[in-house]
This record gives C-alpha cells, sequence and structure tokens, in this order.
C-alpha cells in the first residue's frame, strides 16, 4: 500500500515535491490539530516542528534544504517504486486523469494547443497539464535531486 504524508505548514516547497514525483502528500497549516487529522486519512506528518518531535506517525525533517528534504523522505520511507512523475495535480494533490486535447482546447493557450498532443488534468481543480519546457524543467530538478533518471508515468 502507498505511503500517504502530511505536510506541515512550513514543508511548501516539500510538498509540491512530493507531488510532482507522484506520492500523495497533503499540505496542512493546523497546528497540533494536524495530528487528528493525520490519524483519521492514514497520513505520516512531515515537520520541522520540534513539539511534535517523537510523536507517533511523525518524521521530523531535520534539514530546511527541499531538495535534502525529499531525498531523505524517499530513502527514510523506501518510495523509490512508489515514484510515478507527474501523477498528481501539484495544485490540489489529486490523481491526474489523461484527457483527449479536443476536451481541454479552451482551457489552454492556441501554441500549447498547436504543439502538444498528450494532456492530462485534475478532476479536482481542472487544472491541465502537458509536457512543455516547464515539466522538462522540473523533471531536470527532481532527477538531479534523486540522482537518478525518471521513469515518465
Amino acid at each position: 500500500m502507498a505511503k500517504r504524508f502530511i505536510c506541515h505548514g512550513m514543508l511548501g516547497k516539500l510538498c509540491k515535491l512530493l507531488r510532482i514525483i507522484g506520492v500523495d502528500a497533503s499540505y496542512s497549516n493546523e497546528g497540533m490539530a494536524i495530528l487528528l487529522t493525520a490519524r483519521k486519512e492514514g497520513r505520516i506528518i512531515l515537520t520541522r516542528n520540534t513539539r511534535l518531535r517523537g510523536k507517533e506517525n511523525v518524521f521530523f525533517i531535520e534539514t530546511t534544504r527541499p531538495a535534502r528534504q525529499l531525498f531523505d523522505i524517499v530513502n527514510t520511507h523506501d518510495l523509490w517504486d512508489e515514484i510515478a512523475p507527474f501523477a498528481r495535480c501539484v495544485v490540489c494533490n489529486e490523481r491526474l486523469i489523461v484527457v483527449e486535447k479536443e476536451n481541454i482546447k479552451d482551457k489552454i493557450p492556441y501554441y500549447t494547443y498547436k504543439n502538444f498532443d498528450k494532456y492530462a488534468q485534475c478532476p479536482h481543480c481542472d487544472r491541465v497539464y502537458w509536457k512543455g519546457s516547464h515539466y522538462q524543467n522540473m523533471m531536470k530538478e527532481v532527477e538531479a535531486i534523486l540522482g537518478v533518471p525518471l521513469i515518465e508515468s
């Protein structure tokens, strides 16, 4: 079963990086109430809050560098087999669905419509994704962090 995480307020960049590699990572500014949310949703808490250190289902993040945080999480929680790049919405964490370009024509720029054929969309926030230059740059960033080439989903 895939591991699910909840990133505490100061870990927004880590949360986004986890979503980029397809890991289920929600985000919360709830303070100590995050303990209840995590238990209810079956999530591991990722935090830099020293008051939560040592609590059940809490992984304390030592470093302030998001790249190192991602590498540590992937290694410590053995997420290597769960990596599925761009399978989740980086905004709201929902799983993306493949969509036909004709169905999202009015939601993307004309240039994008003419030059790309494969699209995915978030069923929750309707954000549309395609493998343009931003995608390539994010892939390079994450590959550099993890030290391995990513297999596209």
